[in-house]
């Protein structure tokens, strides 16, 4: 993976073009750096209306269960998603359906639901497969619905379908991406109601790391990180973890030791050399994703992640 520095993505944008691509991927974990991409779909719209399509499942990289067998993802992701092996095991590698993915996406806006993790793994696997970046800008309307809907508890996928009446399939491509248009259009008109707007927002740029402690008048509400309970665990390679601590506050969300049932997200660092790590992962990791098995919204991020979501409030 690429370290955010060299990174030349797209920048977050509030203002929706008349035409856009609906973006989501399925993947087989959360971290673009150890998961793989198992399914794209792209909806394209134009003047609000849906003019064209793309789908595809994606075979991963197969791993062996204790018994040899080999599996493209495990029982989790089938549970989560419904697809099984059966279904990517004539599937296409992503370096098969690069080209004609990235031709198809071109300079459109992407729109999706927290929509840096889809980003995130279509700029690492461009990259490898590809060697051209994505440069798309990108809407979020977990953002926008940061803004409009403040006082709603979360602002998951899920949340925002049961919110607007939208009966959607969950953690399909190509459903999540009508139930994410379908909110972006809910979101619009309560923007409009509420006057709202959208295209004047703006986020804070440019924070000084030395003029950080206390300055609320950073926070940024439609920050994915608002509000939300943030948990590092491994070593950091660009900050101390009590400076990259302290932007997570100022952007308005809080730090925890321990991950607990408050945890929004775990930031992953550096593992090598600690000794409490068994199995390649450490005591928090194992905490997380047994939260995660038992339906916490709990994210986790690999550090050139958490870095490209911190990026516009660095110098």
């Amino acid at each position: 993976m690429l370290d955010s520095t060299t990174r030349q993505k797209g920048h977050s944008i509030l203002n929706v073009p008349d035409s856009y691509i609906v973006l989501d991927l399925e993947t087989t974990g959360l971290d673009p750096h150890y998961d793989d991409i198992i399914e794209v779909a792209c909806l394209k719209f134009a003047g609000g209306k849906q003019v064209d399509s793309f789908r595809s499942y994606i075979q991963p990289r197969p791993f062996q269960d204790d018994d040899g067998q080999l599996h493209f993802v495990d029982d989790f992701i089938t549970d989560l998603t419904g697809i099984t092996d059966d279904m990517l095991k004539d599937a296409p590698r992503f370096a098969s359906i690069a080209p004609e993915l990235f031709k198809y996406l071109g300079n459109s806006v992407l729109v999706g639901h927290n929509v840096n993790f889809d980003i995130n793994f279509l700029y690492d696997n461009f990259m490898a497969a590809l060697r051209k970046p994505l440069h798309n800008n990108f809407v979020d309307t977990m953002r926008i619905a940061r803004i409009v809907m403040p006082d709603l508890p979360h602002h998951r996928l899920k949340d925002l379908c049961k919110a607007f009446s939208i009966d959607t399939d969950l953690h399909r491509a190509d459903s999540d991406c009508m139930a994410t248009q379908k909110i972006l259009v809910n979101l619009q008109k309560l923007a409009a109601e509420s006057n709202i707007d959208l295209a004047a927002y703006r986020r804070h740029h440019n924070i000084n790391l030395s003029a950080l402690a206390g300055d609320t008048t950073l926070n940024d509400p439609s920050h994915p990180l608002y509000g939300k309970n943030v948990v590092f665990t491994g070593k950091l390679q660009r900050f101390l973890r009590k400076d990259a601590a302290q932007i997570v506050c100022n952007i308005g969300g809080y730090c925890e030791n321990n991950v607990t049932k408050k945890t929004n997200f775990l930031v992953i660092g550096s593992l090598e050399g600690n000794p409490l790590v068994e199995g390649g992962k450490s005591s928090k990791m194992k905490r997380a994703r047994e939260l995660i098995l038992s339906g916490q919204d709990l994210q986790v991020l690999s550090e050139t992640v958490f870095y490209d979501m911190i990026s516009d409030y660095l110098q």
